[in-house]
């Protein structure tokens, strides 16, 4: 039997969303500015409405149920939506109380998410930035869903329906520690092809994007260990012989003390930073706002690198 919306109000949605995000009672309550039973009573409303528990109380906080976890998306989508259908045709960063959800990938974590946060928090200091990680191959779907506002990082090209722009260029250097039996001077083609590396591969399939790079030029080198993530980086470089190619933008936050970097000598390993959306935001002024402090970020990594 469908569910008669004309017994659901609004409000009970954005309280179960606040609990999604939350985790818990106090949390949402504090969010929401309402009282802790408040938001007690709403959700027990909302459980007689829709048939299910929806949480339980665990040691941990409030576990949503199979069936709080299936709804939780599209509420979250759905909210979205209205948020955006009520936004003022201008949008003033500056008293904006207004959350983007964005996901951003490794690199772009470490050059341009400083950037970002710094200006965004001296010119709308009310305005959060709530960063997910995403691999490549799971941006269409949410995206499609309202999940996220806009991806950043290397992106293979999407479809159609979603729009993008460049942000900024970055290539590859090897990594390896201070005192590699390599380190001190470039190393040469030979040397790279015969050493053992670590790859990074943070998604799904086969080979990283290096590897890929490096297979359009003809060549594969010998990868002995294989992570997802460049946190990992520096302690498995630190203490092994493996080199590891890394984006040169990353590079200065290692510490150059311990770690030695060469160019690598092989052509064309070059990527770009892209920010991709949905073209139902490309004419929302919020999103318009957020992407012009992306291009001015990025243009601050450009002029760095000057």
């Amino acid at each position: 039997m469908p569910v008669n919306l004309a017994s659901i109000e609004l409000r009970l949605l954005v309280i179960f969303d606040a609990v999604i995000a939350h985790g818990n009672v106090s949390g949402a309550a504090a969010h929401l500015g309402m009282s802790q039973p408040a938001v007690s009573n709403a959700l027990n409303r909302l459980r007689q409405l829709l048939n299910d528990r929806l949480f339980i109380r665990t040691v941990d906080g409030m576990r949503p149920t199979p069936r709080a976890e299936d709804l939780a998306p599209p509420i979250r989508a759905a909210l979205r939506q209205i948020e955006e259908a009520l936004e003022a045709t201008l949008f003033d960063a500056a008293d904006a109380n207004w959350t983007f959800n964005l996901a951003v990938s490794d690199q772009a974590s470490v050059v341009l998410l400083p950037h970002l946060l710094e200006q965004i928090s001296i010119a709308a200091p009310r305005i959060v930035l709530r960063i997910v990680s995403r691999p490549n191959e799971e941006l269409p779907a949410v995206l499609d869903a309202n999940e996220i506002d806009l991806a950043i990082g290397v992106i293979q090209t999407l479809p159609k329906r979603f729009k993008r722009m460049t942000l900024y260029d970055d290539g590859y250097v090897c990594m390896m520690r201070h005192d590699h039996p390599l380190a001190g001077r470039p190393i040469t083609r030979e040397e790279f092809l015969t050493c053992e590396h670590l790859a990074v591969k943070p998604g799904a399939g086969d080979m990283s994007r290096a590897d890929r790079l490096l297979a359009s030029e003809g060549i594969r080198r010998r990868t002995v260990t294989t992570v997802h993530q460049f946190l990992a980086v520096p302690g498995i470089i630190a203490r092994s012989d493996l080199i590891v190619l890394i984006f040169e933008k990353m590079a200065p936050v290692f510490d150059r003390s311990r770690f030695y970097f060469s160019p690598v000598p092989i052509p064309n390993l070059q990527v770009t930073a892209t920010a991709v959306w949905s073209d139902v935001h490309t004419d929302r002024p919020a999103h318009r706002w957020l992407r012009r402090q992306l291009t001015a970020a990025a243009r601050r990594i450009t002029d760095e690198a000057a």
